[in-house]
């Protein structure tokens, strides 16, 4: 009777294991919905879509860090000592963290290139005030001058 209270606490918690690599993955997919989205109206330049998406993108990650911390008890458990119910079961979740482990590095990856657009869109921006406030100064310069030179007319042409 020891053997099966033990059994089935194990089963419990490789059940509780499931259940919590499921709902990583299935956030994860979300993640990666939305960072596909991101990177369109980052393309776009659509700042209303981007910032709506990025607190949408906030809630699910706090859902992650929540899984997260619920996934912790599991990781000094040795894996093989583990009591499914069976070895599909096993096998499927095995699956799961696979696909979750790529499906981070492609989000990493996807994130850093929306980055690199947002900098470069920043850079640009920066460039072209950069030329307006430059074209400003010059059109101020050259009116000052202009205003000087009919100014140096109009005393020759009185004087002279």
């Amino acid at each position: 009777m020891n053997m099966q209270t033990s059994q089935t606490s194990h089963s419990h918690t490789t059940e509780q294991l499931y259940e919590l690599i499921e709902r990583k993955l299935h956030l994860l997919r979300e993640m990666q919905a939305m960072a596909i989205e991101q990177a369109d109206l980052v393309t776009e330049h659509d700042m209303g879509g981007l910032m709506s998406v990025l607190s949408r993108k906030q809630s699910l990650m706090e859902s992650l860090q929540s899984v997260q911390e619920e996934l912790a008890i599991f990781k000094d458990d040795d894996p093989e000592a583990r009591v499914w119910s069976s070895p599909q079961r096993r096998t499927a979740c095995q699956s799961m963290v696979k696909e979750s482990e790529r499906l981070v590095q492609q989000l990493i990856v996807q994130e850093n290139r929306s980055l690199d657009s947002m900098n470069l869109k920043r850079d640009s921006i920066q460039s072209q005030l950069n030329q307006n406030a430059a074209a400003s100064q010059i059109q101020k310069a050259y009116e000052s001058n202009a205003f000087l030179i009919e100014d140096s007319v109009a005393e020759f042409t009185v004087e002279g």
